[in-house]
């Protein structure tokens, strides 16, 4: 059995719910929500509901008795999560993957859309020219693979290093190769 790559506090890599403690990267025109989690939030129910069964009834409105600590999966300098299980294809990225998405405009402007986070992007600057006139911190695809092949073998790299560690199964580490080698990458 792999060991676990789940991130941890012991490691550093579970961390608390802030911007500031994530090290989310700056990256202009992109909305960044100060916290990630919605709170968790435990109620005062009154003396007149049994919390282990769920049964009884309220006899007043309920009210905030805590807040519960949300923790978050610490980020590198591109805001790519440096914990848990990661996919060839993330581990040569392309861009920014987050698990959430930032409302722009209107009333909700800076809040996680919706009641269940959807999952967003933020593509590299495909030359570092691009990057420089937009002032993104992240290095462009042409500084991180120089060439086509260059982020071909980055895959194949990584996509080799999950097959070795009996987390993919060489299958899908040719299928993501091949992805690779067929995509537009640097072309």
């Amino acid at each position: 059995m792999p060991a676990s790559r789940y991130p941890r506090i012991s490691e550093g890599t579970l961390v608390a719910n802030t911007n500031a403690a994530m090290g989310f990267p700056r990256i202009p025109g992109q909305p960044m929500p100060e916290r990630l989690q919605r709170p968790l939030i435990g109620y005062a129910l009154g003396s007149h509901f049994n919390y282990k069964d769920g049964s009884g009834h309220l006899t007043a409105v309920p009210v905030v008795e805590k807040e519960f600590p949300q923790l978050v999966v610490k980020v590198d300098a591109d805001g790519n999560e440096v914990a848990g299980l990661k996919s060839p294809l993330a581990m040569a990225p392309l861009g920014t993957y987050t698990g959430w998405n930032v409302t722009k405009a209107g009333p909700f402007k800076g809040l996680l859309c919706g009641d269940v986070p959807t999952g967003g992007f933020i593509p590299f600057a495909k030359t570092k020219a691009e990057r420089t006139a937009s002032g993104d911190p992240r290095l462009s695809l042409e500084e991180r693979y120089r060439s086509h092949e260059g982020y071909v073998e980055a895959v194949t790299a990584a996509a080799n290093t999950l097959v070795k560690d009996g987390l993919l199964l060489r299958s899908d580490a040719d299928a993501m190769i091949a992805q690779a080698q067929n995509s537009d990458i640097l072309k």
